[in-house]
């Protein structure tokens, strides 16, 4: 019998995180050790996957062209406090974003390494991200920036666990 699914949109025990730049994501990632648990759906290394594959997909470019397009017509509305507002947990991606839920089977450490290499090509490679926003459709660097750190703040705050600074 299948676990049953934990709606994300209640879940209480969650933390509170504020990102400004790509780096603070990876630090906050790599600040666990030990045990790490979720009080969400995905598993943890899931979690920190998916950040670090939308990240990788706004510099490579995405496998989906666009969102269906009343999506995209209320996140273009939006667009400004999508930026810079919390995002909200529980929202259920399109079928055809699929290729963005990483197997259940990827590692921590799997995860933390793909985070850490998307990462480094922004900060210490120089590289930006220029391709185009399935749902936001065209956006600056510092957009997308703004916009993964919003998207992992949400999904980070499901993360808990042992911290290197917990002796």
């Amino acid at each position: 019998m299948a676990p049953s699914k934990v709606k994300t949109s209640k879940v209480k025990d969650r933390r509170t995180l504020r990102f400004g730049r790509m780096h603070e994501l990876l630090d906050d990632v790599t600040q666990f050790n030990g045990s790490i648990r979720t009080t969400g759906n995905w598993t943890p290394a899931q979690i920190v996957g998916h950040v670090a594959g939308v990240i990788e997909c706004s510099l490579d470019g995405f496998a989906v062209a666009n969102a269906p397009l009343i999506i995209r017509g209320i996140a273009k509305m939006m667009r400004t406090s999508i930026l810079i507002k919390p995002m909200r947990a529980g929202v259920k991606l399109p079928r055809k974003f699929n290729f963005l839920v990483p197997p259940e089977d990827m590692t921590w450490e799997e995860a933390r390494e793909k985070l850490r290499v998307v990462v480094d090509r922004i900060e210490n490679k120089g590289q930006r991200m220029r391709h185009r926003s399935p749902l936001l459709g065209n956006l600056e660097h510092e957009e997308w920036i703004q916009l993964h750190c919003r998207h992992a703040e949400m999904h980070f705050s499901f993360l808990n666990g042992a911290k290197d600074d917990d002796d």
